[in-house]
């Protein structure tokens, strides 16, 4: 397809999109195709992209839906990467390509905050090495579950969470967001086993832990849970905290850190919860392992010893320098910088300090550029009294730099990110006491803001840092002055409002209502209740809400609904084998016969499932009380063994037995007609993305005997955004069987035989394309099944 577009081996394409399958297959397919990626953060500002566009002479950018507004300024043709599925399907396969290990894949920048960018030129032999060298660090097999939370732009997760697990056929599991309820939740839903997170992404998670337990009233039984699990071995510790593990899945098992040092205490309070914590250390330009621990060997304090086929050395002023077929290509267009880099001898000159012990692990001590020469001649590492302050639970963060105020000399300066300022001198004073005398704080800064300045690693950026410590030296209080009460963010509930209902934000009032006043439909509804549960980690039930809501009323049902427990879940018994065998032996048992002493079936149109592969979505009108009976025994094993019926909630499901009875005979799920509709579209999806079809009726009610009823607006949002087939199918009645017809008034009177008469029809497969409008996906539907 991207070659179809005119592009040319060697052609440089942007990649500009958040983590989604569409990303790797955009990825895996410009590869292939000898093309050279530039991937791009999703939060990279449009100046910087602009600047990449033009350094690379960019051909194409390859977008996502969230970057498509800005990726179209760049005057590039541009393809959304959520199509793609689409146009492949219809693009002639290429021979397999004639690559090089030489050949450029990729260029990655590694910076752009100040200066010109740097583009790290990684080679297909450079990708492969270091993916297959990971094979021996990883515990990768093809049951491995990885969830991918970290930028595919980043060459940690592309290399250790995109491109390793490929070459073991792992799967890997890509969440809607990264807030912690939500990252809990998938955990539990996909039974991940494997994370790849930076340090500060795994605090974020242990304190979603901390605040659980803390809420339980269990905090002190927990402490001692950990002290007790530290002398057992590992199966002795996940027996201990097994209730923490099942939150996760009960599946999860391994931690790989990467992209900034882990707290020691931090990587304690995991592995006494029984997991692997895995810690590395790399650099973009080594594509990008270079050191790993490995689950038996793993010595705290240390990020491990050289994957596969990298030498590590330190020279003699402790840098730490590298070799071997991960090191890349150099920087695009600018040999100078490569020439600073690159020694003879095929070194790279990483700019981190370490120390290797005698058995070959690497310990890092900090950044040549943060080490701070003093005054008296010593070196102080930042990064020893960043540990330190770490370990001090009323900090909610810290950072170490060397700031020398006018007329003073340098000295180590800690900038706090406190809740209560009133104890940062007892911070700074107890730190002190763990220090040595050359590393003693000399002042410190409470920081004003929310949150320090980070890159999208989390990393601080300590130059910006210093930068704004030199403004709160000469007096400025903030960047700018507000005249007038500060816009809320676009996490706020008036924020995602506004971004749902796409309309400016000074437009979203209190007093706003969703229908009448911003125009938001029953579907545009449920997406708003959606993001508020994955951005504010409430979930709020849709059947408490009504075109009439404000967004006042709004606010009040969040507020309410907080910390409060909702159905979850995947209500997934009857998909087991052992709920779809006994299913399946009732409906040949005990169906097959009694709907064929109830009706003569004519099947036509059987031959166009051929070929079909699934899931499928099959949508047949509603025209009798027996007929989901009828169709269960026609549609052939293959597909019966994985497809799941669609049944009404309040009427099948409404009743416990009939609702049993349902789930186990034709692996039925609650379907809600009106009201709370969003779980039933959890439920469905959740059956989708486990390969089970669907048999679902559009019209969402009954006619017995017919005309077919109009579809409801779903039908379109299902089909489009399940981005399965969908064969339409049509039950006509030829002779209606008296047992339908005695439930019917208007069938009273009336002479019927015991058997009726239906033709059942299957029709052609449909596959609508991703951007389909949904309500032209229902009429297009509705047609295809009113032809039959």
């Amino acid at each position: 397809m991207l070659t179809d577009l005119g592009l040319e081996r060697g052609d440089r394409v942007l990649i500009w999109g958040v983590n989604r399958p569409e990303w790797s297959l955009g990825f895996f397919g410009a590869l292939f195709a000898g093309l050279v990626l530039v991937p791009l953060d999703v939060r990279s500002q449009p100046e910087f992209v602009a600047k990449v566009a033009q350094r690379t002479r960019a051909r194409l950018v390859l977008a996502s839906i969230q970057t498509a507004p800005l990726a179209g300024g760049l005057d590039l043709p541009m393809v959304l990467i959520e199509s793609l599925p689409d146009r492949a399907r219809n693009a002639t396969p290429l021979p397999t390509p004639e690559l090089a290990a030489s050949d450029l894949a990729e260029v990655v920048f590694t910076s752009g905050t100040t200066g010109e960018p740097k583009g790290a030129m990684l080679t297909h032999g450079n990708l492969v090495a270091n993916a297959t060298a990971l094979r021996a660090v990883f515990p990768f097999k093809p049951d491995e579950r990885l969830l991918s939370i970290l930028p595919l732009s980043h060459m940690f997760e592309q290399t250790c969470g995109l491109i390793a697990p490929f070459l073991v056929g792992a799967s890997i599991v890509y969440p809607v967001s990264r807030q912690p309820a939500v990252l809990i939740r998938t955990f539990r839903e996909f039974r991940v086993t494997m994370l790849l997170i930076v340090p500060a992404g795994l605090k974020l998670l242990d304190s979603a832990i901390q605040r659980k337990v803390d809420a339980s009233g269990r905090h002190d039984t927990f402490e001692r849970l950990h002290r007790i699990a530290r002398r057992l071995p590992r199966f002795a510790k996940r027996l201990l905290f097994r209730p923490v593990i099942g939150q996760f899945g009960g599946r999860f098992r391994t931690l790989a850190i990467g992209a900034a040092a882990l707290e020691e205490d931090l990587a304690q309070r995991w592995t006494d919860m029984g997991f692997d914590v895995l810690q590395g250390y790399g650099a973009t330009e080594l594509s990008p392992a270079v050191a790993f621990t490995r689950p038996s060997r793993n010595r705290s304090g240390t990020v491990g010893e050289a994957v596969p086929g990298v030498e590590i050395r330190i020279a003699a002023d402790g840098e730490i320098q590298v070799r071997g077929p991960n090191v890349f290509a150099g920087y695009w267009e600018d040999p100078d910088a490569t020439k600073a880099v690159l020694d003879g001898e095929g070194f790279y000159h990483t700019g981190d300090i370490g120390m290797l012990d005698g058995e070959g692990f690497l310990t890092l001590r900090g950044r040549k550029k943060d080490m701070l020469a003093m005054p008296d001649g010593t070196k102080v590492y930042p990064e020893d009294i960043e540990a330190v302050l770490a370990r001090d639970p009323r900090l909610r963060d810290a950072t170490v730099v060397g700031w020398q105020p006018p007329r003073g000399e340098l000295r180590v300066q800690a900038v706090l990110l406190l809740d209560d300022p009133v104890v940062a001198d007892a911070v700074v004073r107890d730190a002190n006491a763990q220090l040595g005398a050359h590393q003693q704080i000399r002042g410190f800064t409470i920081w004003p803001d929310e949150d320090l300045p980070r890159t999208h690693t989390l990393k601080v950026k300590k130059r910006l840092v210093l930068d704004r410590l030199a403004e709160l030296e000469s007096g400025a209080t903030t960047t700018h002055s507000a005249t007038g009460p500060a816009a809320p963010p676009v996490s706020s509930l008036e924020g995602l409002v506004a971004s749902v209902a796409s309309v400016p934000l000074a437009s979203v009032q209190p007093d706003s209502r969703l229908s009448s006043d911003l125009n938001m439909d029953s579907l545009a509804r449920i997406e708003l209740l959606s993001v508020i549960e994955e951005e504010l980690g409430t979930f709020v039930d849709d059947g408490d809400l009504d075109p009439d809501t404000s967004v006042q009323q709004l606010s009040s049902l969040i507020d309410a609904a907080k910390d409060q427990k909702h159905e979850s879940g995947i209500f997934g018994w009857p998909l087991s084998p052992i709920a779809r065998a006994a299913g399946i032996l009732i409906q040949t048992l005990i169906l097959v016969p009694l709907f064929f002493s109830l009706y003569r079936v004519r099947v036509t149109g059987l031959e166009r499932l051929r070929g079909l592969k699934g899931p499928a979505l099959f949508t047949p009108n509603h025209c009798l009380h027996n007929d989901v009976g009828i169709i269960l025994t026609r549609i052939p094993l293959a597909w019966r063994w994985h497809l799941s019926v669609a049944a009404a909630a309040d009427d099948i499901f409404g009743n416990p037995v009939r609702g049993f009875g349902s789930a186990l005979i034709g692996n039925a799920f609650p379907l809600a007609r009106e009201g709370a509709v969003r779980r039933s579209l959890e439920l469905l999806g959740a059956r989708l993305d486990r390969g089970f079809s669907i048999l679902i009726f559009p019209e969402g009610k009954l006619t017995v005997g017919g005309p077919t009823q109009p579809f409801k607006s779903g039908t379109g949002l299902v089909a489009v955004e399940g981005a399965t087939p969908v064969v339409p199918m049509k039950l006509k009645v030829t002779r209606m069987s008296r047992l339908d017809a005695r439930r019917e008034p208007a069938f009273a009177g009336e002479r019927l035989p015991w058997r009726g008469e239906v033709e059942l029809v299957f029709g052609d497969p449909i596959q609508f394309a991703w951007d389909t409008d949904h309500l032209a996906a229902t009429q297009q539907l509705e047609a295809a099944v009113a032809a039959l």
